[in-house]
């Protein structure tokens, strides 16, 4: 009995010296489960309504060769990348392949962030405050398309407000790619004008490039 406790102890002191702490997650049968707040991007959103719905709901819909239900999908910590898996509706062969450690390690090397696992099966296994009850999705709803209203509800998804957010960021970066290439065209046009002032350019020369650059 002594040597039980003894043994006990020891494993939590290993467990609580040399395994790091990631606020961010949570260690569950052998995988990273995503902990605190989560905000997915609309592309995210989209994605999972076809994930829970085994390819049959959302915009990316098709029908299926052979159905299928979700397996588990891995999500990074900005909710803009993801790695998934699907579950056959039938089994023949099981093999021993560790699928949520394979999606999270497939979406670390796409995203280049931490990813940790959203979801297995129906279950919502990212823990952002809600009880767990409330994030087991209803098939009855799915197939209702109540996916995306579920994701809002339980706050993964700002739906109208982040699709608001994603387009004024990208009409920022298409503004400063375009003021850095009117910059570009500036710089060169000065660079050629000295060129045809120093009279290594004829006017022919210069005239022929500036509306080349122009262009």
């Amino acid at each position: 009995m002594k040597k039980d406790l003894v043994t006990k102890f020891l494993v939590i002191l290993f467990f609580t010296i040399f395994v790091p702490f990631d606020s961010h997650s949570i260690q569950l049968s052998g995988y990273k489960v995503g902990k605190g707040p989560l905000k997915i991007s609309k592309n995210t959103a989209d994605f999972l309504e076809y994930f829970f719905s085994g390819g049959t709901r959302g915009i990316y819909a098709k029908k299926q060769k052979e159905p299928w239900k979700p397996g588990n999908v891995a999500i990074s910590v900005d909710g803009k990348h993801f790695s998934y898996y699907r579950h056959p509706n039938s089994v023949t062969v099981v093999d021993n392949k560790f699928y949520t450690g394979k999606a999270i390690t497939k979406c670390k090397i796409k995203s280049g962030q931490e990813c940790y696992t959203f979801a297995i099966g129906y279950r919502i296994k990212w823990d952002n405050g809600t009880s767990k009850k409330s994030r087991i999705l209803k098939r009855k709803e799915i197939k209702a398309g109540k996916t995306i209203a579920k994701l809002i509800e339980l706050g993964f998804y700002d739906g109208y407000t982040q699709q608001i957010s994603d387009i004024k960021k990208k009409k920022k970066i298409n503004k400063k790619t375009t003021d850095n290439s009117n910059g570009d065209i500036v710089e060169k046009l000065k660079e050629l004008k000295k060129l045809y002032d120093d009279g290594v350019l004829t006017k022919e020369e210069f005239e022929k490039a500036k509306k080349k650059l122009l262009n």
